[in-house]
């Protein structure tokens, strides 16, 4: 998937007057890339158009308009592209109370290694990116991303496939609907170029 260049950005001003529509289909498109595991973790898809949206979002909010800004934010987004044969996610921790938080964040320590895409019988396990678990805790929001072999690929677009989190504290799974199927299988093959609603 092609990375991020200034000429996918437009200006804040532009982006103002284009902004409520942008906005509905950019909802829309990660309500089609989001997936539930239990009532805790969600993990949001990533792809060229989710990210220009973020990024124009980002520059709305912060009034930048100097290019070297947009363009060191244009670095931190391409780290979130997929590679060739990858899934790019944001997993989200949803713990909204001090009691969940001092209960869950410590057990969350071990979600890496324990977050698994099983398609038919093979599953491939999460990439979690570095420095944002310690011992004692974990971070609320986390990067990842699904390495799948040219079989795993192939077999996407017809196995049945799941998430599995085997976390003893917090065993379960989320079936891949048809839906965010398409939309992992347009990303392997290097779609969702577009910008959101294309």
């Amino acid at each position: 998937m092609r990375t991020l260049e200034l000429s996918d950005i437009i200006p804040v001003s532009e982006y103002e007057k284009q902004r409520e529509a942008r906005r509905r289909a950019a909802m829309e498109l990660r309500a089609r890339r989001r997936v539930a595991l239990g009532d805790l973790i969600s993990m949001h898809f990533e792809n060229r158009a989710t990210l220009i949206y973020q990024t124009q979002e980002m520059m709305r909010a912060e009034g930048m308009t100097s290019v070297n800004a947009v363009l060191e934010e244009l670095e931190v987004y391409n780290g979130l592209i997929p590679g060739p044969g990858e899934l790019s996610a944001t997993l989200f921790i949803q713990l909204t109370s001090d009691a969940d938080l001092r209960k869950w964040l410590p057990i969350f320590t071990a979600l890496e290694g324990n977050l698994w895409l099983k398609i038919g019988s093979e599953k491939t396990a999460a990439q979690f990116e570095p420095g944002r678990t310690r011992e004692d805790k974990t971070a609320s929001v986390h990067y990842i991303r699904f390495a799948l072999t040219q079989a795993q690929q192939r077999a996407l677009a017809h196995e049945p496939a799941e998430f599995v989190c085997t976390l003893k504290e917090y065993a379960t799974t989320a079936p891949v609907g048809d839906v965010l199927r398409r939309e992992l299988l347009a990303d392997l093959a290097d779609g969702g170029a577009g910008q959101p609603g294309s």
